[in-house]
């Protein structure tokens, strides 16, 4: 875990079991003697809702490393998808996000991550 003033634009972090994307920091003052903190905008990785969250500089935040990769969906079960990587060709397991889930048929081509706990799509292009 890093601290908070580790923060940077663009990259991704876990906050209240979820992953956001951060898209804006910056370095806040409240009041004449208080200490400055941080006011982070975050996006959530699945449903796309932006959240903003005050965080003081010590505070300990769960950074994640994600890339984002291309692929393409080649079957769809009723609880996951099974979609090919477009740069390795490799056949994956992704399970179902309901704010997607309608958008996506076979064959269409969709922005995926692998996160600690699963494959998941993130967005069709």
């Amino acid at each position: 875990m890093a601290s908070a003033s580790e923060i940077k634009n663009g990259s991704y972090i876990i906050y209240d079991n979820e992953p956001y994307r951060v898209l804006s920091r910056e370095v806040t003052v409240f009041g004449t003697h208080s200490h400055s903190k941080l006011r982070v905008t975050l996006q959530n990785l699945y449903t796309k809702t932006e959240k903003v969250i005050n965080l003081a500089h010590q505070d300990r935040v769960e950074i994640l490393d994600i890339t984002r990769k291309s692929g393409s969906v080649i079957s769809k079960n009723k609880d996951a998808y099974q979609i090919m990587d477009s740069v390795s060709f490799l056949t994956l397991d992704a399970e179902k996000i309901p704010s997607v889930q309608d958008e996506i048929n076979i064959g269409d081509e969709i922005t995926f991550v692998e996160l600690p706990d699963g494959i998941k799509i993130i967005d069709r292009r």
